[in-house]
Formats: structure tokens, sequence, C-alpha cells
């Protein structure tokens, strides 16, 4: 019952995030005013390319900007680098800022936030930027999941099997964004539905750690069930 609760609240948070992607569902302002019309933007216009480089070995803790999110490198691969044994001149990536893995063999790049650490490393591959005038996360939540750079990526293909997603391209990108008010408030719930959740994911764990724990104790005789006649 736990699981299907977590799947019904994962499907309620993707049904109601497209239709606030698209604009299909508006906030208003808090005196009951509508915000501005939603309009058409040139992305590079809102993002800022970060240059900075690694300059000694292991300056930083590595980082893997994965489809599942951003890790410790250490730690997604269970204790394990895979980077190179010379990390200088990896991209530095700020408390804060984007990345993402500039190639794709099936059309899906995945655009992180570093929130795990102060300064991390990527391996140049990532490019690294931050935003202007635009919200974090509503901008990371349009790009992984709204349906125009599902579509720019796809008109990117070309011959082969890898598309290749170069921050240069990325800039000429053109999405329809609302107001920065409005974008807060679309990131503010969702980020409330993410931590719902969460905190549903934390109690099936510990419904499986009970679980867990009950069962073992029967299988060794310490719990015992006794049959009523």
């Amino acid at each position: 019952k736990q699981e299907q609760l977590i799947g019904k609240k994962k499907e309620f948070k993707k049904g109601l995030m497209q239709r606030l992607l698209n604009g299909e569902v508006r906030f208003k302002k808090e005196n009951g005013e509508d915000y501005p019309r939603w309009n058409m933007v040139r992305l590079g216009d809102y993002l800022v390319k970060h240059n900075e480089k690694s300059e000694v070995n292991n300056q930083y803790p590595v980082l893997t900007s994965s489809r599942r999110g951003i890790f410790l490198q250490s730690e997604y691969y269970t204790g394990n680098d895979v980077a190179s044994d010379d990390t200088t001149g990896y991209n530095v990536v700020p408390r804060g800022y984007f990345t993402y893995r500039h190639m794709s063999d099936d059309l899906v790049f995945k655009f992180n936030i570093n929130d795990i650490v102060d300064k991390g490393i990527v391996s140049t591959l990532y490019p690294v930027f931050t935003v202007k005038n635009m919200d974090s996360y509503f901008l990371r939540t349009k790009l992984n999941e709204g349906n125009e750079f599902k579509r720019f990526a796809l008109a990117q293909k070309q011959g082969g099997s890898r598309t290749y997603m170069y921050f240069s391209k990325l800039e000429t990108l053109k999405i329809y964004i609302p107001c920065l008010e409005e974008q807060e408030r679309i990131s503010e719930f969702l980020k409330l539905v993410d931590k719902e959740i969460e905190l549903l994911q934390k109690e099936l764990e510990a419904l499986k750690l009970q679980k867990k724990g009950l069962m073992q104790r029967l299988l060794t005789g310490e719990v015992r069930v006794r049959i009523s006649e």
C-alpha cells in the first residue's frame, strides 16, 4: 500500500508538473491578480557559462552527474574513483551551478545542480553554467521534464547514434517562461511535492527494515506464532 501511495503521488506530480510547465495551470498573485503572460525567450540570454578549471590534481571532490542526480563519484561507484589519474584541468562546479553531459546515445540529457559540496569537479565533457534572472529549480525542471527541450534535442540529431548538445547550442534554445515571481511559485510547489514523496519513501524504508527484522526473529525462533485451535 505504501508503494502504491508513492506511485500515485509521483503520477500526480508528473501530470501536474507538465500542466505547470506549459502554462496550462497558472498561479495568481497574493492580491488575486494574474501574473503577466508567458514570453518566449532565448535561453542564452539567461545562462552564464562558468569556465573555472582545477589547477592541481584532486583539488576538489570529483562529481558524477547522472540520470539519478548528482553524487560524489566515490560514493556513486561504491568507493572507487573512475576519473583520470590526473584531474588537473577538470571543470569546477560551484554549489548551485548546473552541469550536464554534452553527448547522449538516446537523446536523453540530464541537467543537475550541485547541491552537495561547495565546489566539485567534472570532466570537460560536462559544461558548467549558472543562471541570471531565472529560478534555477524551474529551469532544471523545464529542461529535464519539458517538451521544448526534448523536441530541440531531437532536432540536433544528425548522422550516427550520438547526439551532441554543446553549451553554445543549448544557448540557442527558445522556451516559454513566466515572470521570475511565478517561476518561484512553481518551484516552491514542486519542492513541496518532492518533500512529500521523500517522506513517503523514508516511511517505506522504515517498514522494510521492520519487516526484515521481524522475519529474522521468526526464522530464528526468537518470535513464535501460536496457532489457535
